[in-house]
């Protein structure tokens, strides 16, 4: 799965008031937390009026990604190439 797609399954729970974790998979909860994506969305909404067009909010997801593109993340531990902040994947 893409990030594109993962963000837009991420949002769309959120919007469902579903669980959503602390930070989509694959993307580092460190950066995630201190960009504040979730606020960024939230303010993307309510200026949309709740209705943002489909191009709308392609564009908004494509802009994150472009954001987060150099984060990488290695096999056993989840290593962020931007932040430098280590994860234990068992943990």
């Amino acid at each position: 799965m893409s990030l594109i797609q993962i963000l837009n399954n991420y949002f769309k729970k959120k919007e469902n008031n579903q669980e959503t974790g602390p930070a989509p998979e694959g993307v580092c909860p460190n950066c995630w937390g201190s960009q504040d994506w979730d606020g960024e969305y939230y303010n993307f909404m309510k200026s949309q009026n709740s209705n943002p067009s489909k191009d709308i909010y392609n564009s908004f997801v494509k802009d994150i990604v472009r954001k987060l593109d150099k984060i990488t993340i290695n096999e056993n531990t989840y290593t962020c190439e931007k932040c430098k902040v280590n994860y234990d994947k068992s943990a």
